[in-house]
């Protein structure tokens, strides 16, 4: 498989910015046009201890050590879980009729990805980057249309919730080096939602009720452990595995108060046709609830997730056994932070479980049966625009086999809005 390709599925967001508006501190008039112009850059000096199990690896472990075996330690500076990210908006209203468009590029600050087993950098390295949003919009009273690349619909709530945006979180094999971005809590109690091809409708407000709905560029099925059937999706001279459009919804109440949040519920599906000899017609299919409410200085945030064929980490990553039998998954995370009044510095721990289960008539292997974390946190804004931050993450990976894998990782860092 295209181990590149699997580092960029993993890779995280501009999400808080994109999504939610974050460092945008105003829009200026050009012509009939609001234009802006708003991001973040951030760096983080992270060290990881790194210890697995002599008996063999994790494969799709999270915890480092999982996938490249052996102990070792690693000290690097690098961007964390949300990249550094510059974006343009650009909107205007005529009549009823609002619409505009977004640009999102994703640069990150360490030049070696260390997926390739060299987690040294080295002389005329390049920094990786993405262009993860590229979006027209549409709305009116009767709702809104999107068009374009954006951030899914499936697990979005649960990582715009994660306090690890704002730090690192779990490292991982897959961004030992650096690279663009870090996992924060991708794999480690949800499923990362991602940058896809879509057509989104978003309801008008009912009330504290709103709804969405896309029809998604469909994805292939990515074999990251080697224990899995793999689309070949990205040999495009000779793709093994078609996939239908795929589908995404939520549904969301929110509420204001002294007592306020929000709950939500959505759901994934894909129907995956594959023209492999004994691997048929299947569909993935995927649910997930969760709630974030608020009242003082305190914030929880409860999540959970369950699926058929959908995979752990990313969607479809080794969701499919190689007697293509789909492979069952779940995960859950739980979260509370705290805001102390006066200096507003908010401290927060977090926990969380992704679980991937054996298919029907798999035989128990070194493929990962669980990846769990917790995360003890420390958010301080110098400014309403500068964070630094404090975070130590003690991550752990368990095969079915029983080989198990555990990562150590502190980080500390400065985060700036603009």
């Amino acid at each position: 498989m295209n181990v590149r390709r699997v580092f960029a599925c993993a890779s995280a967001l501009g999400l808080v910015l994109a999504s939610q508006g974050a460092g945008a501190f105003g829009m200026m008039d050009v012509g009939e046009w609001k234009v802006e112009f708003s991001g973040n850059v951030n760096g983080f000096l992270s060290n990881v201890d790194c210890s697995s199990d002599a008996a063999g690896p994790v494969l799709a472990g999270l915890a480092c050590g999982s996938l490249s075996g052996g102990d070792y330690k690693d000290t690097n500076i690098r961007t964390g879980l949300l990249p550094s990210w510059l974006g343009f908006h650009a909107e205007r209203t005529e009549g009823s009729t609002k619409y505009g468009v977004t640009l999102g590029f994703q640069p990150g600050i360490d030049s070696n990805t260390g997926i390739a087993g060299a987690p040294i950098d080295g002389g005329l390295g390049l920094n990786s980057s993405n262009f993860r949003q590229v979006f027209l919009e549409f709305s009116g009273g009767w709702g809104g249309i999107k068009v374009g690349r954006d951030l899914g619909i499936f697990g979005s709530d649960a990582i715009l919730s994660d306090m690890t945006l704002l730090g690192v979180g779990t490292v991982s094999d897959l961004t030992r080096g650096g690279g663009n971005t870090s996992l924060g809590r991708i794999g480690v109690g949800y499923l990362y939602a991602d940058w896809k091809g879509q057509i989104q409708y978003s309801s008008p407000k009912f009330g504290g009720f709103t709804f969405n709905i896309a029809v998604v560029d469909p994805w292939g099925l990515v074999n990251l452990s080697g224990l899995s059937t793999d689309a070949g999706a990205f040999n495009q001279e000779a793709p093994d595995l078609l996939a239908s459009n795929g589908w995404e919804g939520k549904i969301n109440y929110a509420w204001e108060g002294d007592f306020s949040g929000k709950a939500w519920a959505s759901f994934i599906y894909q129907k995956v046709e594959s023209a492999t000899a004994g691997v048929g017609s299947e569909t993935a299919n995927g649910f997930d609830v969760g709630a974030k409410v608020a009242f003082g200085g305190f914030e929880g945030v409860a999540y959970y997730y369950t699926g058929k064929g959908i995979g752990t980490t990313d969607f479809l990553f080794d969701a499919m056994a190689l007697n293509g039998e789909l492979r069952d998954s779940d995960g859950y995370y739980a979260q509370v932070t705290f805001k102390i009044p006066g200096p507003k510095t908010k401290i927060g721990v977090s926990y969380g479980e992704s679980h991937l289960d054996l298919a029907s008539g798999e035989p128990s292997t070194a493929l990962v049966d669980k990846n769990k974390s917790y995360v003890i946190g420390v958010y301080h804004p110098v400014t309403s625009a500068l964070n630094l931050v404090l975070e130590y993450t003690d991550t752990k990976a368990q095969a079915h086999n029983g080989n198990e894998a555990e990562e150590k990782a502190i980080a500390i860092g400065a985060i700036l809005f603009f």
